[in-house]
């Protein structure tokens, strides 16, 4: 399929898709060229597209995602997957830590109409 639409498909922007792949975040077996040198893109490439916007969209960068995926090429094993998880899950739980004592003390600038 062309890029335009794995761009529908993902919701991801042509330019997005590009940069991923000039980064490295995609990997050779999802495209292939015809014979005018356009792009082909697999089917698979929906779904690993989709799983690097939703890891993505939960905090981490894209050099994080591409050195799972590089250790996913090198057999990364499922504890260090596991680890890896674990630790962007307590990061997250941190965040929400933050977010709801800042929600408690902006409730109570506004119940005080604040007046701390």
């Amino acid at each position: 399929m062309k890029i335009n639409e794995v761009s529908k498909k993902t919701k991801l922007s042509i330019s997005t898709i590009r940069f991923y792949e000039k980064q490295g975040l995609i990997p050779e077996k999802y495209v292939s060229r015809d014979s005018n040198n356009y792009r082909n893109y697999s089917v698979d490439i929906i779904e690993y597209l989709l799983m690097i916007k939703t890891v993505h969209s939960v905090g981490f960068s894209l050099t994080q995602i591409k050195e799972i995926q590089k250790n996913n090429e090198n057999s990364l094993s499922n504890d260090t997957k596991i680890e890896l998880l674990q630790k962007k899950i307590k990061e997250v739980e941190d965040q929400k830590e933050n977010l709801n004592k800042t929600e408690i003390i902006l409730k109570k600038m506004l119940k005080n109409k604040l007046n701390y």
